[in-house]
C-alpha cells in the first residue's frame, strides 16, 4: 500500500468496532451477511462522500483517515444517522466510533497498522474508540480543539471528563458528540482505573520503536529483570517509560519511576527507591529490608533509569528485591549490565536507517531515524519541510550519526541556524557542531561530547586506554587484530596493556556498551559506531598514541594480506576472500596511513599482495589508484622486491580493465627489477605479463619467446601455477592462429592443473576458455556444460565478474544455436550483474548481444538504440574489438531498414578495426557477420560495394564512430 492520495504528516483517525457482532451472528446466521454488507455499505458512503479513505478493514472494524478533523467528525455523524434509520429485519446494529488527530506517514508495510506509520496516533484513537458504547461518538481533546468552533448545525460537544486509556500514564480528557436524533445518554465509558504511577510526562513525541516496545514487553513478562543497555543517547529511557506507560493496568500496585542520574553516593541507591515508591525511614531498620517487606506482597513494576555509575549498589538493590518479592518486576537502563541471576539483557539499538543514498520523500518517512530528524527540525522550524532537495542530505546525517537518538535531535535542532546541507557536511566536527540541546535536559544530553564524555569518564585508566586504541580500527575488527595491533610489546608506559589483558578489557567495554559484537560465520567481530569511533579517536590524538598505534595497524594488516596471498591460490581462497572482504575498511585505512605517515614500503607489500583479491572482488579501479599513488612517491623509488611486486599488480589490474598502453611500462620496469635481484620467479611472471601485452599490439613473435622463456622458469622451480598461468596464454595464441587443437590441449591442461591444486577461481577462467574453444568447433552441448560449471564455481567464489562473463557466454552459445529467448534470458542476467558492478565492458557487450536479440524479433529501433548504447560503452573503455562487434550489429539493422550503402561502410570500418585486435571474433558475431554481410552485397552492385566498404575501411575510430551513431533519419 503506498496510495499518494492518503492523509500523511497530521492526520484524523476514525475507528469503528461493531457493538455485539458475534453474538449477532450466532443468533441471526441466516441474515448475519446481509446485514454485515449493508454496515459496509453505509460506512463506506459516509466515509467516502466526506473524502474519507478506508485503508484497513478487520472483520467489522473500520480504520479510516482524514485530511481534517471536520471531515472525520461529518462522516462519523451520517454513518450514526443512516444506521439509526436503516430498517433492520431482525435486529439493528449498532457501532461505537472514535476519532483522534496527531501524527502518522503512509508507509509500505502491510501489517495491523493497514500501512501507516505511527504507533502512537493509532494506538491512541483505537484506544478512544474502545471505551465507547455502540451509537456513540467519542473524541479526543486533540481533535476537539480542532473541530469546536466549527461544528455542524445543531451538534453539540459534551465533556465526559478525564479518562485512564489503556497504556497511558496520565488521564486523558475525552468528549462525546451529541446529534439531534440520536441517543445521548449512555453507560460510562470503559476506561480503566487510573493507576498509582509517577511517570513523567514526555513533552516530544516518541517516534518509531515499535518492533523494540513489543519486544521489551515480551522479555519483561517473562523475566524479572531486563536491562536496557546501549551507548548514551541511543534512548533507554524514552524506551524505558514507554514500555511502561503501555503495562501501567498490568500491575495493580503501580508502576514506579527512579530516576539516578543526580544521585552520586551508591549508598542512596536504595534510599532514593524507597522514598519514591512512598516508603519512609523506620528508626533502627536498615532501608533496604523496610523496601523489600513492603514489596514482598506486591504487584509492581519499578523502572530504574541511568545505573550505570552506581550499577553495584544498582544490581545488590535488585538481588535483593527480586528474591523478596516475586510479583515485582524490575526494567532498568544503563551503559553496563548489572551481571546478578534473573537478569535478561536487551541491547537497544540505533534508529533504523534508510539503506539507499537518495529516496523519495514519502518512502523517507517510514525509516525511524529520518521521521525522527523531520519531526525535531520542525518543531524547532515550524516552517520546515522535506523535500527533494533536502532529502539526501538528511538520509546522509541520520547515517552518519549512526541513527543515535539524541545525536539526530541535536542535529535536528540546528535547522534554527543552517540548512539540511550545511548540517551534513560540519559533521566531520560533530562534536562542536552537536551541542545546545535543552536547557532542561540533563547536562550530559546537552551536547554529543557531554554523552559520550560520561561513560568515557566511567572507565578505569586500562579500559580507557583500550578503547582509545579501538578507534583506529574501521569497519570493526577481531580478537586476534585487537591483541595484536593494542597490547604494549614493552613496559615502559604508565599502565602497559598486554595481549592477555585484552579480552577481559574488551569484554568490560562491551558490558558498558562502547563495543558491540557482530557473528559472522562463526566468527565474533567487534565494531563501534562511528560516532564513538571518533570520539575515541580524538582521545587518542590527544594522548599522542595515534603514531604509534597507527603503525601497529599497517604492520598487522601488512602480514594479514601477505598471509592471505598464498591462501588465495588453493582449497582455502574463499575462506580468505571472504575475510579479507571483512578487513577491507581496515586495509582501505592502513594504505591511507602508510602515505600519510611515510611508511610507504609497508604500503606497498600491503596493495601488491593482495593482486588476487583486487581482482575477485572488483576492486580493479581502486587497486591501481592506491598502488599508482604508492609507486609514484619518492620513498617507494627504490630497486626492490616490494616495489616489483607492487609494480606486477598494478600492471594485472591495468590488464584486466584493458588498458595494456598502461600495462607495459609497469611489466618493463618490474622485470629490470627483478632480474636485478635475480628473482626468477617473479621474472616468469612479469614474462607472461609482457606476453600478454604484446599479443594486444599484434607482436605474436615477440610474446612466443617471453613464453618460451618462462615456461623454462616455472619448470625449473616446478611452479605449476606458473605453468596453467603460461598454458592459458597459449592457448590463446593458438585460438587466433585458427590452430583449434592445440588451443584445446593447452586450456585443457591448464584446467587440469587448478583442478589439482584446488584454485577454483583460476579453474572457473580456465573452464570459460576452454569451452570457448568448443564453442569455435560448434560443440555446443560440451561447451555448455563447461560454462555452467565456470558459472557455479564463480557464483560459489563471489566473483560477479566471472558470473556475468559466464552467463553471456552461455546467450553466445545460445544465439549460435538461434535460441533468441534463451539468449536473452542469459544476456538480461549478465547485464544486471555488470551494472551491479559497474563494469562498462561487460554492460556494453550485454546490450550489444541484446540488440542482436530485439533485431532477430523485428524491433529495429530497439536493435539501434541497444546497438549504438553498446557501441558508445565499447569507445568508453578502448576496446577496439567490442567497436568492432558493435559496428558490425549496426551494420546489419541499417540493411534490414533499407540503407545497403551506409551498412558496408560499417562493415569496412569494422573489418578494419577487428584486423588491428588481436582477439578472435565471437563466434556468435562471426556467424552474424556473414549473414548480413552477404545480405547487404545482395542489396548492391558489387562496385558499388566495394567502394563503400573501401571508404569504411579508411575511416578513423572517430569517424567510424560518428557515422554509426548518425541518426538513419539523417541517412
Amino acid at each position: 500500500m503506498n496510495n499518494p492520495s492518503l492523509p500523511s504528516g497530521t492526520v484524523t483517525f476514525l475507528f469503528t468496532d461493531m457493538e455485539n457482532s458475534t453474538k449477532l451472528a450466532h443468533e441471526y446466521a441466516d441474515e448475519w451477511e446481509r446485514m454485515r454488507a449493508r454496515h459496509h455499505d453505509i460506512l463506506h458512503d459516509a466515509i467516502e462522500s466526506n473524502h474519507g479513505y478506508v485503508f484497513q478493514i478487520i472483520g467489522d472494524s473500520f480504520s479510516t483517515a482524514f485530511h481534517t478533523a471536520g471531515d472525520a467528525l461529518k462522516a462519523a455523524i451520517k454513518a450514526q444517522v443512516y444506521l439509526k434509520n436503516e430498517v433492520w429485519i431482525k435486529s439493528p446494529i449498532k457501532i461505537r466510533m472514535g476519532i483522534h488527530t496527531g501524527a502518522a506517514y503512509v508507509g509500505n508495510m502491510e501489517d495491523r497498522s493497514g500501512g501507516y506509520i505511527g504507533y502512537i496516533t493509532l494506538s491512541f484513537v483505537q484506544r478512544v474508540m474502545s471505551i465507547g458504547h455502540g451509537g456513540q461518538i467519542l473524541i479526543s481533546n486533540a481533535s476537539y480543539e480542532l473541530i469546536r468552533n466549527e461544528l455542524p448545525d445543531k451538534v453539540t460537544l459534551q465533556n465526559m471528563g478525564n479518562h485512564h486509556l489503556k497504556g497511558l500514564p496520565n488521564p486523558e480528557q475525552i468528549w462525546q458528540v451529541n446529534v439531534p436524533g440520536l441517543q445521548h445518554e449512555f453507560p460510562p465509558p470503559s476506561s480503566s482505573k487510573v493507576l498509582s504511577n509517577n511517570l513523567p510526562v514526555q513533552l516530544t513525541s516518541f517516534v518509531g520503536r515499535e518492533k523494540e516496545i513489543g519486544k521489551v514487553k515480551d522479555v519483561l513478562a517473562r523475566h524479572p529483570l531486563v536491562t536496557l543497555i546501549g551507548p548514551g543517547g541511543t534512548g533507554k529511557t524514552r524506551l524505558s517509560l514507554h514500555v511502561a506507560q503501555e503495562m501501567l493496568d498490568q500491575y495493580s500496585d503501580g508502576v514506579w519511576f527512579v530516576e539516578f542520574a543526580p544521585i552520586l553516593d551508591p549508598i542512596l541507591v536504595p534510599r532514593t527507591t524507597a522514598i519514591t515508591i512512598g516508603l519512609r525511614d523506620e528508626p533502627q531498620r536498615p532501608i533496604i529490608d523496610i523496601l523489600c517487606d513492603y514489596l514482598q506482597k506486591k504487584q509492581l513494576l519499578i523502572v530504574l533509569d541511568n545505573c550505570e555509575h552506581l550499577v553495584d549498589a544498582c544490581a545488590q538493590m535488585a538481588h535483593k528485591i527480586l528474591q523478596a518479592a516475586p510479583n515485582v518486576r524490575i526494567l532498568a537502563s544503563s551503559r553496563e549490565v548489572f551481571g546478578i541471576t534473573g537478569e535478561t539483557t536487551y541491547r537497544v539499538p540505533s534508529l533504523e536507517l534508510p539503506e539507499l543514498d537518495f529516496m523519495a520523500v514519502e518512502s523517507l518517512m517510514e525509516h525511524e531515524a529520518t521521521r525522527l530528524f523531520v519531526d525535531r527540525a520542525t518543531s524547532a522550524v515550524s516552517t520546515f519541510s522535506v523535500t527533494d532537495d533536502n532529502a539526501s542530505a538528511i538520509i546522509q546525517i541520520c547515517r552518519r550519526l549512526d541513527g543515535i537518538p539524541l545525536a539526530i535531535e541535536l542535529a535536528a535542532a540546528k535547522t534554527r541556524v543552517l540548512s539540511v546541507d550545511q548540517i551534513a557536511k560540519r559533521l566531520d566536527d560533530r562534536f562542536h557542531l552537536l551541542i545546545g540541546g535543552s536547557r532542561t535536559a540533563m547536562e550530559r544530553h546537552q551536547t554529543l561530547q557531554a554523552t559520550i564524555d560520561w561513560s568515557y569518564n566511567l572507565l578505569s585508566p586500562a579500559e580507557q586506554i583500550l578503547f582509545r586504541r579501538f578507534s583506529v580500527f574501521v569497519g570493526g575488527w577481531t580478537l586476534e587484530a585487537a591483541e595484536s595491533v593494542c597490547s604494549d610489546k614493552n613496559t615502559t608506559s604508565k599502565t602497559p596493556l598486554k595481549a592477555y589483558d585484552i579480552l577481559e578489557l574488551l569484554s568490560q567495554l562491551i558490558n558498558k556498551s562502547l563495543v558491540a559484537t557482530d557473528e559472522r560465520n562463526g566468527e565474533i567481530r567487534y565494531q563501534m559506531l562511528e560516532t564513538i569511533r571518533q570520539y575515541a579517536n580524538e582521545e587518542l590524538l590527544k594522548f599522542g598514541d595515534t603514531e604509534k598505534v597507527q603503525t601497529r595497524h599497517l604492520d598487522y594488516f601488512t602480514r594479514i594480506s601477505e598471509e592471505a596471498e598464498p591462501k588465495l591460490l588453493g582449497r582455502d581462497q574463499l575462506i580468505w576472500i571472504e575475510h579479507l572482504e571483512h578487513e577491507l575498511d581496515n586495509i582501505r585505512a592502513a594504505l591511507e596511513w602508510s602515505s600519510k605517515s611515510g611508511h610507504v614500503i609497508a604500503g606497498l607489500r600491503l596493495a601488491g599482495a593482495l593482486w588476487r583479491f583486487w581482482d575477485v572482488r572488483n576492486h580493479w579501479s581502486e587497486g591501481r589508484e592506491r598502488l599508482t599513488a604508492l609507486i609514484s612517491r619518492p620513498e617507494a623509488k627504490v630497486r626492490i622486491r616490494e616495489r616489483a611486486k607492487a609494480l606486477y599488480t598494478a600492471g594485472l589490474l591495468a590488464q584486466i580493465q584493458n588498458d595494456h598502453a598502461s600495462a607495459g611500462p609497469l611489466y618493463f620496469e618490474g622485470l629490470a627489477i627483478s632480474r636485478e635481484l635475480g628473482d626468477n620467479q617473479t621474472i616468469g611472471y612479469f614474462l607472461v605479463g609482457l606476453a600478454r601485452t604484446w599479443r594486444r599490439f599484434r607482436r605474436d613473435q615477440d610474446a612466443g619467446s617471453l613464453l618460451d622463456e618462462s615456461l623454462e622458469i616455472f619448470q625449473q622451480l616446478n611452479d605449476k601455477w606458473g605453468i596453467a598461468l603460461l598454458l592459458e596464454v597459449r592457448g590463446n595464441v593458438a585460438l587466433e592462429q585458427d590452430d583449434f587443437a592445440a588451443a584445446g590441449s593447452c586450456r585443457a591442461e591448464s584446467v587440469k592443473i587448478y583442478r589439482e591444486l584446488e584454485d577454483k577461481i583460476s579453474l572457473s577462467f580456465a573452464l570459460t576458455g576452454l569451452a570457448f574453444v568448443m564453442v569455435c568447433q560448434d560443440n555446443y552441448d560440451q561447451s555448455v556444460s563447461l560454462y555452467e560449471e565456470s558459472l557455479t564455481l564463480f557464483r560459489e567464489m563471489g566473483h560477479k565478474w566471472g558470473i556475468a562473463h559466464s552467463l553471456n557466454a552461455l546467450g553466445e552459445v545460445a544465439r549460435c544455436q538461434g535460441n533468441y529467448d534463451r539468449a536473452k534470458f542469459f544476456y538480461e542476467q549478465s547485464l544486471s550483474t555488470s551494472q551491479e558492478i559497474g563494469d562498462k565492458a561487460r554492460i556494453g557487450a550485454s546490450l550489444h548481444n541484446l540488440g542482436y536479440v530485439s533485431q532477430h524479433h523485428g524491433d529495429y529501433h530497439q536493435a539501434v538504440k541497444l546497438f549504438n548504447e553498446g557501441l558508445i560503452m565499447a569507445r568508453e573503455v578502448r576496446d577496439t574489438l567490442a567497436v568492432a562487434v558493435c559496428l558490425v550489429g549496426l551494420a546489419g539493422q541499417v540493411q534490414a531498414m533499407g540503407y545497403p550503402k551506409r551498412a558496408a561502410q560499417l562493415f569496412g570500418a569494422a573489418q578494419s578495426l577487428f584486423e588491428s585486435s588481436s582477439n578472435r571474433f565471437p563466434p556468435a558475431d562471426q556467424i552474424e557477420y556473414q549473414r548480413n554481410l552477404a545480405a547487404t552485397r545482395t542489396k548492391l552492385d558489387e562496385a558499388t560495394f566495394k567502394a563503400a566498404f573501401a571508404e569504411g575501411q579508411m575511416m578513423t575510430i572517430d569517424e567510424s564512430l560518428n557515422l554509426a551513431l548518425k541518426p538513419v533519419e539523417e541517412m
